[in-house]
């Protein structure tokens, strides 16, 4: 084959590459939400990122409730699909539970 020829499949290959690993592909969950191997655990991030997805904080920062209301709820929406380890979870209530308790 000529150089030209090779250079060009190699460009075509790599802007292949690139575009399909741009597309994803797997269902792993977004980097930029906390992990249970992340150093810290922030609520307030935790707040931010997966309670949002669904509705506004309007309806958690106007609820004055107990850790055990909240727990509760964090549980309601996990079975509704929220994202969250066991080591969010406890950050998460007692965030909410410190922040927006009775």
């Amino acid at each position: 084959m000529h150089t030209r020829t090779i250079g060009t499949m190699l460009a075509l290959s790599l802007a292949l590459a690139g575009l399909l690993s741009a597309c994803g592909g797997d269902d792993a969950a977004p980097t930029t939400q906390p992990t249970t191997s992340s150093p810290t655990l922030d609520g307030a991030v935790l707040l931010e990122a997966r309670c949002t997805e669904c509705h506004n904080l309007d309806r958690v920062t106007s609820a004055r409730q107990t850790a055990e209301w909240w727990a509760d709820t964090v549980d309601r929406m996990m079975v509704k699909g929220t994202q969250l380890s066991e080591a969010e979870k406890a950050v998460l209530v007692a965030y909410l539970a410190e922040t927006y308790g009775p």
